[in-house]
């Protein structure tokens, strides 16, 4: 599990910023869109490991005549 970096919303120089951004590159893109997904998942109160199910009697298909 993730653990959220409350470091976000410091002040800091540029040299800092500078290393923060490095950081952040060393991570593969997969492992950029697991920890998106975590914490859009912590914001809106669903589980990451298990979401829910879409309703599928909101969506319906319909073929479109041309």
């Amino acid at each position: 599990m993730y653990k959220m970096n409350k470091s976000y919303s410091k002040a800091q120089t540029f040299a800092g910023a500078e290393k923060d951004k490095l950081f952040l590159k060393t991570d593969s893109l997969s492992e950029r869109l697991s920890q998106a997904w975590y914490l859009s998942a912590m914001a809106y109160g669903i589980d990451p490991q298990n979401p829910p199910k879409m309703q599928k009697l909101l969506v319906s298909i319909r073929k479109r005549e041309i």
